[in-house]
């Protein structure tokens, strides 16, 4: 008699999961597209900067061939605490992956239980012992377990990309701040070279002065310039000592502004230029804003299914007996039951869900849009400042040769007592003025050139 009722629930488990498992193999009610770049993306950027005789580069550490440089950018992608906590997020969410993923398999529980009952006849106690195992699926006739689990994972693509993209900006502040602290000592250079030539030209007014050649007002004029020479002097010192301490962060080490890195200018590449649709595909953030709207839609589709019909399908099997010891030996019974559940009412909340699920896939959509446009126009801005730095930067060079031969012109003509002091210090502080407009143009241009590198995606 037992046997047949087991023969029985066996049928009609059977009968539920066997139409069930085929049901899930055909249906296909809910389509995927695929997320993809915005429609009308032009074929060429409308900027261009012209042939150049620069190399190009197609990878961020390759705009500028120092081993130096590389060896700080390794250090600051293995110290930088804000990259350590990015990975430690990303490893974590990697874990948590297995949450929605286990939902689609079949979960298996064991537990023990221990009772005591009174007798029939009224007449002492009886103790009994039972071992439990539970298997319990939900069989994932729609789909939708396994929509939700490719959500899950998705964001965990978009997190990737993230991470991705900030290396590449913390290689990309490495190298900018490598360049800005080249530029500071350049600048602190200069403005000692303009503090001695003051100075000297100071010392020479007071000697004229004392022997009743000069004035009073020329020697006052020089050493007024003087003290603002060593005002501005103080000013590089402080930015120098902020960019190596800016760098120092960078790396992970304690700003002591101690780190040296010379000054002479390196030479840098030129990214190499793409269309414009494979460098939106090349751009860490792009593929972060693809992986999320494919996750929203995959979370509204999963939405949409929850308001569907669901099965399930549990088994339990267990041992009993007085004694722990009986156990090993007692018969193992189980019993298989498959059930069909429908929602109904439940005050609008999957509904809600579900419409709330596709406005959030279409806010993703919107979202990757904002980000394209700003991606498009970072490659055009940095395009024209690469093309108006290089206009600039030739210009400031023929200003800086003339300012020195003019300066040259006026100490001579100074010394033949043909022009005054004023001249001269006019002339000595245009040529300062230029050589350091030419040593900022050309440490913009290098900063601009990761700036494009960044924004052509190219990555270390």
């Amino acid at each position: 008699m037992r046997n047949t009722i087991h023969q029985k629930r066996l049928v009609l488990g059977l009968g539920i999961i066997i139409p069930v498992l085929w049901l899930q193999g055909c249906t296909s009610t809910f389509s995927k597209v695929p997320a993809a770049l915005p429609a009308g993306i032009p074929g060429t950027f409308g900027t261009s900067v012209g042939p150049a005789a620069l190399p190009i580069a197609s990878r961020l550490l390759d705009l500028i061939d120092s081993d130096k440089l590389r060896t700080l950018v390794t250090e600051a992608l293995e110290n930088n605490p804000d990259i350590k906590a990015a990975a430690f997020r990303l490893q974590s969410a990697r874990y948590l992956l297995s949450g929605p993923g286990s939902q689609r398999i079949p979960k298996v529980d064991t537990g023990f239980s221990r009772g005591r009952s009174k007798q029939e006849d009224n007449y002492g106690t009886r103790t009994s012992n039972k071992i439990t195992a539970n298997i319990k699926w939900e069989i994932d006739l729609w789909g939708r377990l396994a929509d939700e689990y490719q959500a899950a994972n998705q964001e965990v693509q978009a997190k990737e990309q993230d991470l991705l993209k900030a290396r590449d900006a913390l290689a990309a502040r490495v190298i900018q701040a490598w360049i800005r602290q080249k530029a500071a000592r350049r600048a602190k250079a200069i403005e000692t070279q303009r503090l001695l030539v003051l100075q000297q030209i100071e010392d020479i007014l007071i000697h004229r002065y004392r022997d009743g050649i000069g004035s009073l007002d020329e020697y006052a004029a020089a050493k007024t310039r003087t003290h603002v020479a060593k005002a501005d002097l103080s000013v590089q010192q402080a930015d120098l000592a902020d960019s190596i301490r800016t760098l120092e962060l960078l790396l992970g080490r304690y700003p002591k502004g101690q780190l040296s890195c010379g000054r002479e200018w390196p030479a840098l590449a030129l990214p190499e230029l793409d269309t414009p649709a494979a460098v939106l595909l090349n751009r860490p953030d792009i593929r972060a804003g693809l992986a999320r709207v494919n996750a929203a839609q995959n979370q509204a589709r999963a939405a949409d299914k929850a308001r569907l019909p669901g099965v399930t399908v549990s088994a339990e099997l267990f041992r009993s007996g007085t004694r722990l010891s009986d156990i090993g030996s007692a018969t193992t019974y189980w019993e298989l039951l498959g059930s069909v559940f429908q929602p109904l009412f439940q005050g609008g909340r999957l509904r809600d869900e579900a419409r709330a699920g596709h406005l959030q896939a279409d806010a993703a959509i919107q979202d990757l849009h904002t980000i394209v446009l700003q991606a498009l126009a970072e490659v055009e801005n940095a395009l024209t400042l690469e093309k108006e730095l290089a206009v600039q930067a030739k210009a400031l060079e023929i200003a800086a040769v003339e300012a020195e031969n003019s300066s040259r012109y006026f100490v001579g003509r100074y010394r033949q007592g043909l022009d005054n002091i004023q001249t001269l210090l006019i002339a000595r502080e245009q040529e300062i003025s230029v050589k350091l407009r030419l040593n900022q143009a050309r440490a913009d241009r290098l900063s601009n050139r990761v700036n494009l590198a960044i924004a052509l995606g190219k990555s270390l």
